[in-house]
């Protein structure tokens, strides 16, 4: 598949469903500390660029 149509489909995708993605989004300061995800070990090696 072509990448351009792919990251263009993607970001129309985005666009077309912001409200709905917002809706069900859980916002990380929300989660306990205390919670299994939470204390994950690889948190940063994931989810810091």
């Amino acid at each position: 598949m072509d990448s351009v149509k792919s990251v263009n489909d993607f970001k129309k995708f985005l666009q077309e469903n912001r409200e709905r993605l917002y809706a069900i989004a859980e916002n990380a300061n929300d989660i306990s500390i205390d919670d299994e995800w939470m204390q994950e070990d690889r948190w940063d090696e994931i989810y810091i660029l």
